[in-house]
């Protein structure tokens, strides 16, 4: 068994609950956060799985996916605790990204992204805070859906940091992402949106696009024109000036507002075996203990302030805007560790946004660059996840076009 995507411990194969349904005939994996009843759920770190007794329950997403016919193939690795945007684990190793072996998959739901991308599965299940879904897809080119904040049931599941956490779906293939989102979210109400807002209508934030790496941002670009050329109610603005914002303090309200979070969460755990987590961890988790009351609810006050006019553009726009994922192509895995903080430190920047909104992003592959993937996100109001994904698939159909 390859530890550095499937675990070890646990079930490898869960029975379908029956073998009829919607999803028959595709398999899936889920992160190794998800409660399976009589299993230890490991989180990705040796202690946490010695200290740690075997769920009572299983998640009601897994249980919704077999009741629907789907086959579960395994439980696969995540970056300890979840803490982390890279694929990397000190314990269990780095897996390997079969899109691009010398780049890193992404994280946290790294074994999901890559037992996607290498076919073992047609579809996984991960968690997303601060890009834990959006982040992997990108890096192994695959469809990476982060729901509204809340959408998706977390019971019976780690938490990382409960007022950004959100489960969600990584898919090669958008039709199955389809498929799984409506048996996930079926009572959903998104007729207005389909109504009104299901159009090409949307807005290109240029500011976030004028910040991604230049060979990227020119290939993004010739997309973006597939797009212009056959849809005129596209606009160009700029979230970060309208709304009086830097990614750097987008990024620093979230690290903030987390580091709380997870405090409250794991406080006594953390104070007894932080140091069986990998250095770079330690060291948030250290940043963590250290933030004041007065840091704390001055980066709530911002963040709610940002929520606001941002809720604000984006409904003057159209309810869509699209948006990079990431600043640039995946990170190589013998990228230094100094490196690869500062690029932790841009990455929050963009990733942000969702997480301090609770908004629904998805994001969409566009190819190869150098033989590295990259693509773009499609974001989206409040508890318009189904819409998102149409338009979604119409988006693809455009850029797919000659």
């Amino acid at each position: 068994m390859d530890q550095s995507v499937y675990c070890s411990q646990g079930p490898s194969v869960l029975p379908p609950l029956t073998l009829h349904g919607p999803l028959q005939g595709y398999n899936f994996v889920f992160k190794d956060l998800f409660d399976v009843e009589g299993y230890i759920t490991g989180a990705g770190n040796p202690a946490w799985l010695a200290t740690h007794q075997p769920a009572k329950q299983t998640s009601p997403l897994i249980l919704r996916l077999l009741a629907n016919g789907a086959k579960c193939t395994g439980r696969v690795q995540t970056d300890e605790l979840a803490y982390n945007l890279n694929g990397q684990n000190v314990h269990y190793g780095t897996p390997i990204n079969p899109v691009a072996p010398q780049c890193l998959p992404g994280g946290s739901s790294s074994g999901s992204a890559v037992a996607v991308a290498r076919g073992d599965a047609h579809f996984a299940i991960g968690t997303d805070t601060g890009g834990s879904i959006r982040v992997p897809a990108s890096y192994c080119g695959l469809f990476g859906w982060r729901p509204t904040h809340g959408v998706l049931s977390l019971d019976h599941a780690f938490s990382l940091a409960p007022c950004f956490d959100t489960a969600g779906v990584l898919a090669r293939d958008m039709a199955v992402l389809d498929k799984v989102t409506q048996i996930l979210i079926p009572d959903q109400d998104n007729q207005a949106f389909m109504d009104e807002k299901t159009t090409f209508g949307m807005a290109v934030d240029k500011g976030l696009f004028d910040l991604v790496d230049q060979p990227v941002a020119a290939e993004i670009q010739s997309f973006l024109k597939k797009l212009e050329n056959g849809n005129r109610d596209q606009c160009y603005v700029n979230v970060l000036d309208t709304c009086g914002v830097t990614t750097g303090e987008l990024a620093q309200w979230f690290r903030v507002i987390q580091g709380r979070s997870i405090v409250g969460e794991h406080q006594d755990w953390l104070s007894f075996h932080k140091h069986t987590l990998e250095r770079g961890i330690v060291e948030r988790v250290d940043r963590a203990f250290s933030i004041t009351d007065q840091q704390y609810h001055e980066a709530l006050e911002q963040a709610e302030r940002f929520k606001r006019r941002f809720l604000e553009v984006l409904e003057g726009c159209g309810g869509w805007l699209l948006l990079p994922t990431t600043p640039g192509l995946p990170p190589l895995r013998n990228a230094s560790p100094e490196s690869l903080v500062a690029y932790r430190q841009t990455l929050l920047g963009f990733t942000a946004i969702a997480g301090l909104c609770g908004l629904p992003q998805l994001h969409l592959p566009l190819g190869l660059l150098s033989g590295k993937p990259f693509g773009l996100s499609l974001l989206g109001l409040p508890n318009s996840d189904l819409a998102l994904i149409n338009q979604a698939k119409r988006l693809m159909a455009c850029f797919s076009s000659k």
